[in-house]
């Protein structure tokens, strides 16, 4: 099962990203953002993780806290090259690479004050079996605090973020929702990842901006577009 984004994008007017770091929003969904932005939609997007602390084993206390403040400023950067309001931007506390030292609950509570002020139309987080532990908690808590009941029904969308999703042997990734975007999407998906200044890497690697464009091509190819974005749906709804 297939679906196209011009098949259902009329029905969401507002957008809600849950992904665990600052760039993870970008490379699983970053030319879907692009899109959705250039139809007219409200995006918000929440990130409860630092993106920084696993790094203390290499860097000082002092420089933990700068690289925070920088990767924040990478972050707001990044998502204005989509048109994100920084005041749609939802920037948490949790440690990084550490999901397991708090309890999931933690997390829900904080993404639950989220849904309820901005009452997204739909939700792209992570899937749940990605290598990053803290991926496979925001897909958790993304399912659990979107429980459907009379009144609320949220579509669940799961990305995948290049170096980390298919890592995880067997990985379970098959995709069967296709976003069609265009060159234009790609291009700003990757003038936005270039923002993230301490996360972006050269060719091969997942984070380069021509892997990035040659998955965006391989998507495209799987769901006869030219270029496209690749997801698993968690729950619709009719």
């Amino acid at each position: 099962m297939s679906f196209k984004l011009s098949q259902m994008i009329t029905q969401y007017k507002k957008i809600l990203t849950f992904f665990a770091h600052p760039d993870d929003e970008t490379l699983a969904a970053g030319a879907t953002l692009s899109r959705f932005k250039r139809e007219g939609c409200e995006i918000h997007v929440a990130i409860p993780n630092t993106g920084i602390h696993s790094r203390r084993n290499n860097i000082d206390n002092l420089s933990l806290v700068d690289s925070e403040i920088e990767l924040r400023k990478d972050c707001i950067n990044a998502l204005s090259t989509f048109g994100v309001e920084e005041t749609n931007i939802y920037l948490g506390q949790f440690s990084d690479n550490e999901a397991d030292k708090t309890t999931l609950l933690d997390l829900i509570h904080w993404f639950e004050d989220i849904l309820n002020k901005v009452q997204p139309d739909a939700i792209f987080t992570h899937h749940r079996y990605c290598a990053n532990i803290d991926h496979r908690y925001c897909h958790e808590a993304a399912v659990i605090a979107t429980r459907p009941n009379l009144t609320s029904h949220i579509p669940i969308f799961c990305g995948e973020v290049p170096s980390s999703t298919g890592y995880l042997k067997p990985s379970q990734w098959e995709p069967n929702y296709f976003i069609n975007v265009s060159k234009i999407d790609i291009e700003n998906k990757i003038k936005a990842m270039e923002s993230y200044k301490g996360e972006s890497r050269e060719d091969p690697h997942p984070r380069s901006p021509e892997v990035l464009s040659a998955l965006a091509k391989v998507r495209g190819a799987e769901s006869g577009n030219y270029f496209a974005e690749s997801f698993m749906i968690q729950k619709i709804f009719s």
